[in-house]
């Protein structure tokens, strides 16, 4: 058996939603969550089980997509089972639908179904066909393949009705990933449908960069504890970035339980490699302060000799004078030079400590999800379930 997903998934039935809006709330959230199980039984090709859930669906919810979905389960069991009580269900079911659906997309399939079935119940002695009645039993969806089910010990098939005698049962489930799951549940004299939905594990997530850098997944910042953290499962952006570094991203799938390294080698930004050739200026300037105030100290010293004589000839008072000049020059060129040193040294600090690029340009927004509930759905080869369900309730 095949089927294929609408492309129309993700939006609502409107027809649908209009029904639903009627129903009191519980009802509609039990017909949700049996048509949530029923679907996926019939991905899996467990018909009985599928049209069981579906029954219920439909007794919670008189969508007439429900009773459509829930004859074509029928149907197809009874090709299964050969059972006359499949045929004269699904009859009530399409013609359920016919009613309540004068305009309804599947019209033309339900009623060349209901003239199919009709001759072939017709072939059919009536003392053979007795009512599809539930029986004790558990039925236990969970979505993921990998799940391992268990019922009082004994493992089981996910999605399969599986008998059991009334009264007291532990049904439980794990898979790898997941934090295991447990329930105690009583069962009667019909079938207990079970959904159970474990919880991923988060992933850990170790990160190899400078010692400084900061990290946010999808945007929010995280704490590392060492070099790991622990994230979500699913699909994730990681953000590293640092103080004078330029920012990098990933965009990376974590598994339940998945242990992950990632590399991430930040590149200094070129204002933090501009800061280093502004301090070799500032400290060419400074040393071309700390020569020029040597000389003037100098020339400083020897005029103070020529003055310190008991008699200067004409040539002496001259370079006195020449000595003085090259003195106060010197000091304010040697003045000049140290502030421009200080000017550039703090030029150098405003750029080392205020290179801190913005992450936003790296951030994706995260896609919102498909809206949920029932959606019309094209059946190929008449095996499609007539509508289909998106997203969880």
């Amino acid at each position: 058996m095949t089927s294929r997903m609408h492309p129309g998934m993700g939006l609502v039935a409107m027809v649908v939603l209009c029904l639903a809006g009627s129903a009191a709330a519980d009802d509609r959230a039990a017909a949700e969550q049996y048509f949530r199980i029923g679907a996926d039984a019939y991905k899996s090709g467990k018909f009985d089980a599928a049209a069981a859930n579906f029954d219920h669906a439909y007794e919670n919810l008189k969508a007439p997509e429900i009773a459509f979905s829930a004859a074509q389960a029928h149907r197809l069991q009874y090709q299964v089972d050969h059972d006359p009580a499949r045929l004269k269900r699904a009859i009530e079911l399409y013609q359920a639908y016919v009613t309540d659906a004068p305009d309804g997309t599947k019209r033309k399939d339900a009623l060349v179904y209901l003239e199919r079935l009709r001759d072939t119940l017709a072939k059919i002695d009536p003392a053979q066909i007795a009512v599809v009645r539930d029986k004790p039993s558990i039925y236990v969806s969970i979505a993921l393949e990998n799940a391992r089910v268990t019922i009082d010990g004994s493992t089981v098939e996910r999605n399969t009705a599986i008998d059991v005698p009334p009264g007291e049962h532990v049904v439980a489930a794990n898979a790898d990933g997941y934090f295991p799951k447990e329930q105690r549940i009583r069962v009667d004299n019909k079938t207990k449908i079970i959904p159970l939905e474990l919880t991923a594990r988060p992933a850990t997530v170790s990160i190899k960069s400078q010692p400084d850098a900061r990290i946010t997944v999808d945007g929010l910042p995280v704490l590392l504890r060492g070099n790991s953290t622990e994230v979500p499962a699913g699909p994730r952006l990681i953000t590293v970035s640092a103080r004078g570094r330029k920012p990098i991203s990933r965009e990376v799938m974590l598994n339940p339980g998945q242990e992950l390294t990632l590399d991430a080698p930040l590149q200094p930004t070129t204002q933090r490699r501009a800061v280093r050739w502004v301090v070799v200026g500032a400290g060419t300037l400074l040393a071309g302060s700390l020569v020029t105030g040597a000389v003037a100290l100098k020339a400083d010293f020897s005029a103070a000799d020529l003055r310190d004589r008991t008699s200067l000839s004409v040539a002496d008072a001259a370079d006195y004078q020449r000595l003085r000049n090259r003195r106060d020059n010197l000091r304010v060129v040697s003045f000049a030079l140290g502030g421009a040193a200080l000017a550039t040294a703090a030029v150098a600090a405003v750029m080392y400590y205020f290179d801190d690029p913005s992450t936003d340009a790296l951030l994706r927004p995260i896609e919102s999800k498909p809206d949920r509930g029932f959606s019309p759905m094209t059946i190929g080869d008449g095996f499609g379930l007539g509508f289909g369900y998106a997203g969880g309730f």
